[in-house]
């Protein structure tokens, strides 16, 4: 399954979703804080969301651990149906239940071990080495391109080639750039890669 980001237009999860319905099989709802704000516009468009044939992940809150769990136990706590959680690896992490569904994914400067792994292929190329020993705990990839020290541009062929060694058929393949265009050239980019392999 090929996913992308809730952002690649301005605008609301909903309006985000539309867009991608028909251009990939998951959103990944972006969820950086959990303020009443966004809690309250994805409590009125969760069911919108979910009659759009498209599955969700969701990037809990990176800005408190605290935070990131209200979010998971809202979701859960509405029946929301979401394939996979990504949590950063934030102090504290480890002392909170997080369930079954959650996945910590690697980051530029620090990579905590878990039994699901997020492999984001930019944190992998800028910084820390996605350790071997984790490879197959990964349930998600997270693409984009690198350039001039930066991530989350458009995917090129070297940084599809690096994600190739992480990416397995059973793997949920998320796009993480922020533009609709560069999404479209990415999906071309990474099946081109993917079929030749």
């Amino acid at each position: 399954m090929i996913g992308s980001t809730s952002w690649v237009i301005p605008g609301t999860y909903l309006d985000n979703a539309k867009l991608l319905h028909g251009i990939v099989d998951f959103v990944e709802l972006l969820v950086y804080d959990w303020s009443e704000d966004v809690r309250k516009l994805i409590y009125k468009e969760s069911d919108k969301l979910l009659e759009l044939d498209l599955a969700y992940t969701v990037h809990l809150p990176t800005n408190s651990i605290f935070d990131a769990k209200r979010a998971l136990d809202f979701f859960e706590g509405i029946s929301f149906p979401v394939l996979n959680y990504v949590l950063h690896p934030m102090d504290g992490w480890k002392s909170i239940s997080w369930g079954s569904k959650v996945s910590i994914e690697n980051l530029k400067y620090r990579i905590d071990a878990y039994d699901r792994m997020v492999f984001d292929v930019g944190h992998h190329i800028l910084g820390m080495k996605f350790p071997a020993n984790l490879v197959e705990n990964i349930v998600e990839v997270h693409l984009m391109g690198v350039r001039e020290g930066k991530d989350h541009v458009r995917l090129d062929e070297d940084a599809a080639s690096v994600a190739m060694d992480f990416v397995r058929d059973d793997v949920l393949v998320n796009f993480e750039v922020f533009d609709l265009d560069d999404l479209l050239y990415s999906i071309e980019v990474w099946q081109d890669v993917w079929h030749h392999k």
